[in-house]
Parts: structure tokens; C-alpha cells; sequence
């Protein structure tokens, strides 16, 4: 029994980063695609694509319970698609040298980050919420920064936002585990839905390290 259970959830989280990694595939495909059609998106186009992202978040995490692994996995990679389009306003502005190399950065960021919650036997509950805690903070400030332009704030938030999704990425980490557990008492098809779920997680993690690590080198 503890054999079976044991590759049930080395494979759940094989599942879960395969997933994860075809969704990150997918968005920067379509970001570098669509860097070069900027000039002629509209601004309407543009926020209707961000509200559409919300909305396919709000949608997958509500409804999951109730789709099929299929229509789940299909919620995420349209979500990756949305969001690759409206990174493109990001991408545009860097070469594709540059890019790979905050990516390479940002990919040994997140792989330790994850190990650390993959492998630690304590519980990051507690620090997770002072995690999540710390990204209201940091979000107050960011909004602060836009109206004062204090020098070397940018540099310090930036630096702060990879130290809080690299722990944020561990605790989801760890919650992947939990999540298998859960789904694994129930079914099979539980446990595929909720891989879609632990890989949306672990995907928006990626993505905020890369946006801060592309920061962090614009404010040096």
C-alpha cells in the first residue's frame, strides 16, 4: 500500500511539472510570436486579454471539481496563451539573449526554491502566510513607488519579490504533496484535476520570479 502510494505521488508530481513546464512552453512561445504585433494591438485588446486571464484563474479554481482532465488541462494552457500575449508588452522590450538568460537565472531560482519544499519534513504553512503577508506589503509599496519615485526602491522591491516567490514556491511545493494526499483518498481522476491546479500554482510562481529578475536587472 505505502509502495503504491508512494508512486502515486511521484507521479502526480512528474504530472504536475510536465504540465507546468508545457505551460511556461506555451506562454513564451506565444510572447516572443506576439512581441512583434505589438505596435498594432490595440489597447481594448490588451485589457480585455487581462481580465479574460482573471477570469480563466477564478474559473479553473472554482470549477475544478466539477471538469474532467481534459477541459482542466485545456482552462490552463488557454490561460498560458492569454498570458503570453500580454507578457509580449514585456518581451518586446528586451532582446531574445537577454531574455534566455533571466530565464536560465530565474529556472535555478525556482528548481532550488522547489527542492527545498519537495524535500523539507517541516511544515511551511506558518511561512507561507508570512509569505503571502509580505506580498500585500509588497504590493502596497509597489503602488507607493509609482507615485514617489524614491531611488533605489525599485532595486530593494524587486530583490524582496524574488525572496518572496522563491518561498512561495516552496510552500506550493510542499502543498503539491498535500494535494496528492487529499485527491489520492478520493480517485485516479482526483488526483490528474488536481495536478492542473498544483501546476497553475507553481506556474504563477515561475512567472513572478522572472518578471522580478527582469526588474531587478533594470534597476542596477
Amino acid at each position: 500500500m505505502e509502495k503504491s502510494f508512494e508512486k502515486s505521488r511521484s507521479n502526480f508530481i512528474s504530472r504536475t511539472m510536465v504540465t507546468m513546464g508545457l505551460g511556461l512552453l506555451i506562454t513564451f512561445l506565444v510572447a516572443i510570436a506576439t512581441a512583434n504585433f505589438i505596435p498594432i494591438i490595440s489597447l481594448p485588446i490588451m485589457v480585455g486579454a487581462i481580465i479574460t486571464e482573471f477570469i480563466l484563474v477564478i474559473y479553473l479554481g472554482a470549477r475544478i471539481s466539477k471538469m474532467g482532465v481534459t477541459q482542466a488541462k485545456v482552462a490552463f494552457y488557454a490561460y498560458a496563451a492569454i498570458n503570453g500575449f500580454t507578457l509580449s508588452t514585456i518581451f518586446v522590450q528586451y532582446n531574445l539573449g537577454f531574455l534566455s538568460v533571466v530565464f536560465l537565472i530565474s529556472s535555478a531560482m525556482f528548481v532550488c526554491s522547489a527542492m527545498i519544499g519537495l524535500t523539507t519534513k517541516k511544515d511551511m504553512t506558518t511561512l507561507g502566510q508570512f509569505f503571502l503577508m509580505m506580498l500585500i506589503g509588497l504590493l502596497l509599496l509597489t503602488v507607493f513607488k509609482m507615485i514617489f519615485n524614491i531611488p533605489g526602491l525599485g532595486f530593494a522591491l524587486s530583490l524582496v519579490g524574488i525572496i518572496i516567490f522563491c518561498g512561495l514556491t516552496a510552500y506550493d511545493m510542499q502543498k503539491v504533496k498535500m494535494l496528492h494526499y487529499n485527491a489520492y483518498s478520493i480517485d485516479a481522476e482526483e488526483a490528474s484535476k488536481y495536478s492542473v491546479v498544483a501546476a497553475l500554482q507553481l506556474y504563477l510562481d515561475f512567472i513572478n520570479i522572472f518578471l522580478y529578475v527582469i526588474r531587478l536587472f533594470e534597476e542596477r
